[in-house]
């Protein structure tokens, strides 16, 4: 037996789109919860993404951050250990006059004087300059090597005036009379604790 086809008029249309937009609705409301759970893992997923990659970038930054700070206090460990020892100025006035003999006699150069002037103190930045002065007779292979032992000494020393001129004309024996000045650096007795700032000092 042959089942007779219903036609489809313009009402029996409209009632089966308005059935299947209550079927759509109706599976909507039965599955919101499960598609609103999925959204909300999704959503949620996201914002811990974003969590992880912001606590990383922080973390990196606090790694550099840390790796400067070593690098400042090795660095300001080595500008301390170049600072004269002194605990007044007269003992390190002593300190660099040690030194500027040492380098002397190394080159077989003997100063005919040495004198320590007025240290120029700055409170604010932490630190005093010494100046000694000291004059000789020497070679010019003699006066660069000098100059150059006293930027490269272990303490931190300053050629601050230097005045040179011809004393003997002997060719490769030629003497020079030099009057050089060597500044050295130390901390002020009320500076002990504070952080370096080697540009102010130098």
């Amino acid at each position: 037996m042959k089942l007779a086809s219903i036609p489809l008029t313009k009402e029996r249309k409209k009632i089966l789109a308005a059935g299947a937009i209550v079927l759509l609705l109706g599976g909507i409301y039965r599955f919101y919860p499960d598609i609103r759970a999925m959204v909300s893992v999704s959503d949620e997923i996201a914002i811990k993404q974003k969590q992880v990659a912001t606590y990383a970038g922080i973390a990196a930054q606090r790694q550099q951050i840390e790796k400067e700070n070593a690098f400042v206090k090795r660095l300001q460990s080595q500008t301390e250990a170049r600072l004269l020892s002194g605990a007044t100025t007269s003992l390190a006035a002593v300190e660099i006059q040690n030194i500027l003999n040492v380098i002397g006699t190394a080159n077989n150069v003997k100063f005919d004087s040495m004198r320590v002037m007025k240290p120029e103190e700055d409170e604010k930045s932490g630190f005093i300059r010494l100046p000694v002065q000291f004059s000789m007779n020497s070679g010019i292979v003699q006066l660069r090597d000098i100059l150059y032992k006293i930027e490269a000494s272990p303490k931190l020393l300053i050629v601050k005036d230097l005045d040179a001129s011809l004393s003997s004309s002997r060719g490769q024996d030629a003497l020079i009379r030099s009057t050089i000045t060597v500044e050295g650096i130390m901390r002020h007795a009320g500076a002990k604790n504070k952080p370096l700032s080697p540009k102010k000092a130098g």
